[in-house]
């Protein structure tokens, strides 16, 4: 979930959500959450937006799936305002039902010359007229054309990142032109790397707090969630492993980190994890 609405829209936000089966958030915005209810929130957070400093004129946003929202906020201000940007979309779906917003961005390229629109699908059915395949090196540079000088940004789910990122290197694209979203930890932790097939997803473990409460927590959830679902706010930002915030200390147990955890070093010999992508494979006992 993530907001949608242009940064001018100034009097309500819009929210795109996107259902994650056992969603903890998800399931209770689109099923629980009825109109004239209040929510309290922190405000936005994230790092993909578009700098005039550094960004130059010429964007390109490849977008996988749900991650067209943050793309879609931008299109909308730069349309909507007649911003001096050019933007070319590349967006890629398994299906083309999946594509979110598709008529409205069919809508916008017609009426903005300075913004470009492809779809491109990567499972077409026999028969299927538009364009096809993966966002690859070829596929970027027929639709982009010269990519000197242009800033690229990326949203989607990992998989898109360890595909798309090598293409732009053989595109020979600086990395300081490569804006990346992080969107939250990876769905089936149980299938990276390092992983250990003793530990089965649904196993539940017992976190000791360090004011005596305590918590259930399931293997394949990170400790961030578990925490929150126990009703215990944990201050948390990017939710990614990587800005440290909800970091809380481990006195007792062993817990499962990815490989793209950024865990500073003094925290590691402290003794400190990052609950957000902090999996647990034993009884835990923590301090917040």
């Amino acid at each position: 979930y993530s907001i949608s609405s242009p940064p001018n829209q100034m009097a309500y936000y819009d929210i795109t959500i996107r259902r994650i089966p056992e969603g903890f958030v998800s399931d209770y915005l689109l099923d629980r959450v009825q109109v004239g209810d209040i929510l309290e929130s922190t405000g936005p957070a994230g790092h993909l937006y578009y700098n005039p400093l550094f960004h130059g004129r010429d964007l390109v946003f490849l977008a996988g799936g749900s991650g067209i929202t943050p793309f879609a906020s931008m299109i909308r201000e730069v349309t909507d305002r007649g911003l001096d940007r050019n933007i070319h979309l590349l967006y890629g779906c398994r299906k083309p039902e999946e594509a979110v917003f598709h008529e409205e961005l069919l809508l916008r390229a017609d009426r903005h010359p300075n913004f470009t629109y492809d779809l491109v699908i990567s499972d077409p059915e026999e028969g299927y007229q538009g364009l096809s395949g993966l966002l690859d090196a070829g596929l970027i540079t027929d639709r982009v054309g010269d990519v000197t000088d242009r800033t690229f940004y990326l949203c989607g789910p990992q998989a898109m990142y360890e595909f798309c990122l090598p293409q732009l290197q053989k595109l020979n694209v600086p990395r300081r032109r490569i804006r990346q979203e992080v969107f939250g930890t990876t769905r089936e932790i149980t299938q990276e790397t390092g992983w250990p097939r003793d530990v089965p997803a649904d196993k539940v473990f017992q976190v000791k707090l360090s004011d005596g409460r305590t918590i259930p927590a399931r293997a394949a959830e990170s400790l961030l969630t578990s925490l929150e679902r126990s009703g215990i706010v944990v201050e948390n930002c990017c939710r990614s492993g990587e800005c440290s915030l909800c970091r809380v200390k481990m006195l007792k147990g062993k817990v499962y980190q990815p490989e793209n955890v950024l865990l500073r070093k003094s925290d590691k010999e402290a003794g400190y994890i990052h609950s957000c992508a902090a999996y647990p494979l034993e009884d835990l006992e923590i301090l917040l």
